[in-house]
């Protein structure tokens, strides 16, 4: 019998659960926050979660018999949410700040191997202040920083195989900072979380510089700013269920296909009549992208990523008759829809992540062209553009391409996959062509505009007739363009071309060539 053993083993897992000790978890529920075993709870379904590791920590003995542990910070397992899956690693705040150690790279690179090999979404729940320098005094040595372990070579193609996901809940620091960056998604808890490469101590000690953590990696700057993390939440339940719901359009990985949820309500045929006089005439006047966007796709299906950042293009999940799809649209509201560089690259990482997981791309056009002026000059707009079109012709997921008013020059091109077949409509609102009239004509014809007897008379003259020649109907006379349609028919459009963009998806499945930039 083993029953000695055994009380052993149910003795050292009570003593890892204990996590930090009641004083730590007390902190952490008075500081607002979930301890990591109350957040997997939260995320998974009831009674999935089987952890990996649970015994692993730093043992104090007196006598060769086990006096105390102090557990691994770096909790992990498998788990299932909503039915299927998924790979969970979150960080224990109440064991010394989840500072990460030997054990804590240890477990790391066994999680991400994990994943791999069982095909395993990934969800990372981060609070943890990074490295702690008083691991060289227990080793006896420094060790030289290395990217060529076998750790961080899983971890940069894991994301080319399966969903990463990151949530932050607290101080976000070093190496979590790196893992809320290597994710196709990421949310921060508004007020709690807090990402940096080093906190506030370590910048005042290497420059003097007194910071606070929300103006050095809080929510506004990294939702709004740097662009760091995707979407900020109101607390750790908003957080999960955004988790959970971004995980709920992507497949379980590149071998799969995405999940289809179709709608009984909601039909594929769908016509709204908002849609024919949503686009102002007036070419100058924005108008609300997104409503656009609910009245054409599934009746609550829309998820959108990374709201606030490279705020004149909206990039979004939603369904069609069911089938997940990404949606692009340009918001006029902000900088009349140009393509800046922060767009560039918000762009850029979007379509690598649907041409990774085989989600088709739906691709609302109003593109008044790259943004110009000093601060985008300053910015390199023009070569992070350029970057961000290559992103759409490498991909070979099926676009479709609805032109719905402005599209010019060369970010208008980066709107469509190079020379693969598009699957592109057009409304009769579109307008399109290498640069706007309103602007080119002056410059094509500055001098003779400025001899006339009246300049503004011809100026709007020539307006004119450049104008009627513009139309997208004598683009569709020459098949310049394959369909213009009655934007209410959209949808019911949309939805008959998103199954054969399924059926022809099928045939990639596996790891795209080109692999995943995050």
């Amino acid at each position: 019998m083993w029953n000695e053993e055994v009380k052993e083993l149910e003795k050292r897992k009570r003593l890892a659960y204990q996590l930090g000790g009641e004083g730590n978890i007390a902190r952490q529920h008075r500081n607002g926050k979930m301890t990591v075993r109350e957040r997997i709870r939260a995320l998974c379904d009831a009674g999935s979660f089987k952890e990996r590791g649970v015994l692993a920590g730093i043992a104090r003995y007196e006598d060769d018999k086990l006096k105390g542990i102090v557990p691994c910070p770096f909790i992990m397992g498998i788990g299932k949410i909503n039915g299927r899956r998924v790979a969970v690693h979150g960080d224990d705040f109440t064991v010394k700040g989840a500072s990460v150690g030997r054990m804590y790279k240890a477990k790391s690179a066994y999680f991400v191997k994990m994943a791999r090999t069982f095909r395993l979404p990934i969800v990372r729940l981060l609070e943890g202040a990074g490295g702690s320098i008083k691991e060289i005094l227990e080793i006896g040595y420094t060790e030289l920083p290395t990217s060529g372990d076998e750790c961080t070579q899983d971890r940069v193609e894991v994301l080319s195989e399966v969903p990463v996901v990151s949530a932050g809940f607290g101080a976000i620091a070093g190496l979590g900072a790196m893992y809320m960056v290597m994710s196709h998604f990421s949310v921060m808890v508004k007020g709690k979380a807090h990402v940096f490469v080093g906190g506030p101590p370590l910048v005042k000690s290497a420059f003097g510089q007194d910071v606070t953590k929300d103006d050095l990696g809080g929510y506004k700057i990294h939702t709004r700013v740097s662009g760091v993390v995707d979407n900020e939440a109101e607390d750790e339940v908003d957080a999960l269920n955004q988790v959970k719901r971004f995980l709920s359009y992507l497949p379980s990985n590149v071998w799969e296909m995405p999940p289809r949820k179709p709608d009984p309500g909601d039909d594929a045929k769908r016509r709204e009549e908002q849609l024919l006089s949503i686009i102002p005439r007036d070419i100058r006047k924005p108008y609300d992208a997104r409503k656009i966007l609910e009245l054409v796709f599934d009746r609550g299906s829309l998820f959108e990523m990374g709201k606030y950042y490279g705020r004149s293009q909206i990039m979004a999940l939603a369904r069609l008759d069911g089938y997940p799809v990404g949606v692009m649209a340009n918001d006029t509201r902000f900088n009349a829809g140009c393509f800046d560089y922060d767009v560039a690259e918000k762009f850029q990482r979007f379509i690598d992540m649907c041409d990774t997981f085989h989600l088709p791309v739906v691709n609302f056009v109003d593109q008044p062209g790259f943004a110009i002026g000093k601060k985008s000059e300053m910015h390199g707009t023009i070569r992070k553009g350029v970057r961000a079109s290559f992103a759409i012709v490498q991909a070979t997921v099926p676009v479709a391409v609805i032109y719905i008013r402005k599209c010019f020059g060369v970010a208008g091109a980066a709107q469509k996959p190079g020379i693969r077949l598009s699957w592109r409509f057009a409304w009769p609102s579109a307008v399109w062509g290498n640069i706007p009239v309103e602007g080119g004509v002056f410059a094509a014809h500055r001098a003779e505009i400025e001899a006339a007897d009246d300049p503004e008379a011809y100026l709007s003259k020539l307006q004119q007739k450049y104008k009627s020649i513009s139309s997208p109907f004598r683009t569709a006379e020459a098949f310049g363009i394959e369909d213009i349609i009655d934007p209410r028919d959209t949808r019911a459009l949309l939805c008959d071309w998103v199954t054969m963009a399924y059926d022809r998806e099928k045939a990639n499945l596996g790891p795209k060539r080109r692999g995943m930039r995050c």
